[in-house]
């Protein structure tokens, strides 16, 4: 988890200003790490209890917001505060996106896009939908989380081309 969590944290931009919009966050893994690295964090996740956790596990930082709720629903609601955004962290369940979810990604048309996903059938779907919609897969790597199983984890890097 170490070196996945380093390789994300790696492609970050260096800047002070850096607005970043994370969805899936679940209890913070990733966010009290983003948090650190950004001027701003908003954070969506749809469990109740990973959203109680993940109040717990970011008080300190004033400069974060939750929202409760399923992506496809909490996206559409956020487009104003949204606009502007730097970067978009994204890890979906093993179903990856839903479709409703996916257009309201790409209607942000955020700079960039760090995807990290658990299952590489509905990886490849997604990024196929993403490439589609004005996105270039910059960059993607691999990662064995689980040792003597089929399980991978991936990081795919998504720049916006048009």
């Amino acid at each position: 988890a170490q070196e996945m969590l380093s390789h994300v944290l790696s492609l970050l931009p260096s800047r002070d200003d850096l607005r970043i919009l994370e969805l899936f966050s679940g209890a913070g893994f990733f966010s009290v790490f983003l948090a650190e690295k950004c001027r701003e964090l908003i954070a969506v996740e749809s469990s109740p209890s990973a959203c109680f956790d993940f109040a717990g596990n970011l008080d300190a930082f004033d400069h974060v917001s939750l929202y409760e709720g399923a992506v496809e629903q909490v996206l559409p609601s956020l487009a104003a505060d949204l606009q502007g955004i730097d970067l978009v962290l994204l890890d979906p369940p093993r179903s990856g996106l839903q479709p409703a979810a996916r257009k309201a990604l790409q209607e942000l048309g955020a700079a960039e896009i760090i995807f990290i996903s658990c299952d590489p059938s509905t990886l490849a779907r997604d990024l196929k939908h993403l490439c589609a919609a004005g996105y270039e897969l910059q960059d993607l790597h691999a990662f064995d989380m689980f040792p003597q199983t089929y399980h991978i984890e991936a990081v795919a890097v998504l720049s916006k081309t048009s």
